[in-house]
């Protein structure tokens, strides 16, 4: 916490506490991973405006848990409770979308942990008691659902409602029609380097990490490393490369980072 108040600080000794629009919409490119670890499940990342939210899932006697395994189960953390309920009341609060500023964007990643076959059903009929909130197929302003982790087959994207978006993969070979159904491509940012976020990867490695982000940029595809160090050299690095959204464990320091980024010194890729 030390480090990223000081990276903050330096950065204002920089500019002004005036920011610009560029700026406001940078930190709506941030994905809160593992958001019910934060101390405040989605008000925490939501007030800090991420554009990204992930949850979580295990079906368990007919409802949707957030949990990241199976011993963290706890009958109050819902998936409606602690996501779907208060998400579609700041949705209405702010005149039928997501944020107050109507250039942000949300979307909410279920990360499904198991039994997709089962828990995509029930999700469905959870969505359904929200109108249009979250079918981005009818509502342009819907807050866009996407779902990662214990995911279809490709070939069966086509049996599930368009409103169901799937974080797709680099590796995975999808047809016109099922790249439709993708809404980004995410990878393991350790499968492409071993680089622990101080500084810039290596040449090779960064070839590697360009490479990957550009391919999804070619199927006009976002994309999103995970497993990536969570300080503001990686996310500037990370950013330079190409990446669109930015994964974080602590979304009010990502904001507050790319507040005030130009400011921050970092080392420049080649």
């Amino acid at each position: 916490m030390k480090y990223f108040s000081c990276c903050v600080l330096l950065a204002g000794l920089f500019i002004s506490l005036n920011t610009s629009a560029q700026a406001s919409l940078s930190y709506n490119r941030g994905h809160s991973h593992n958001d019910y670890h934060q101390r405040i499940p989605l008000l925490t990342a939501y007030e800090a405006g991420m554009g990204s939210i992930e949850a979580d899932v295990f079906l368990r006697n007919g409802e949707l848990f957030v949990a990241h395994d199976t011993s963290e189960i706890s009958v109050n953390a819902t998936l409606k409770k602690l996501y779907l309920e208060p998400l579609a009341r700041f949705y209405r609060k702010n005149g039928n979308q997501a944020y107050k500023d109507g250039s942000h964007k949300l979307q909410l990643v279920i990360d499904i942990k198991q039994d997709c076959k089962n828990v995509i059903p029930r999700l469905i009929a959870d969505l359904s008691s929200y109108e249009t909130i979250f079918n981005s197929s009818v509502n342009p302003k819907a807050i866009k659902i996407v779902l990662s982790g214990d995911m279809p087959d490709p070939m069966e994207f086509k049996n599930y409602p368009d409103y169901i978006s799937f974080d797709g993969r680099p590796k995975i070979v999808y047809t016109d029609e099922q790249l439709k159904r993708v809404a980004m491509i995410s990878d393991n940012l350790k499968s492409y380097t071993s680089w622990n976020g101080k500084g810039v990867p290596t040449k090779d490695e960064e070839s590697k990490l360009r490479t990957v982000i550009e391919k999804a940029h070619r199927q006009q595809k976002p994309f999103r490393f995970w497993a990536s160090k969570d300080n503001p050299d990686t996310w500037i690095v990370l950013e330079q490369l190409g990446a669109d959204w930015i994964n974080t464990d602590h979304p009010a320091q990502l904001r507050e980072f790319y507040l005030h980024k130009d400011g921050y010194i970092s080392p420049a890729i080649r």
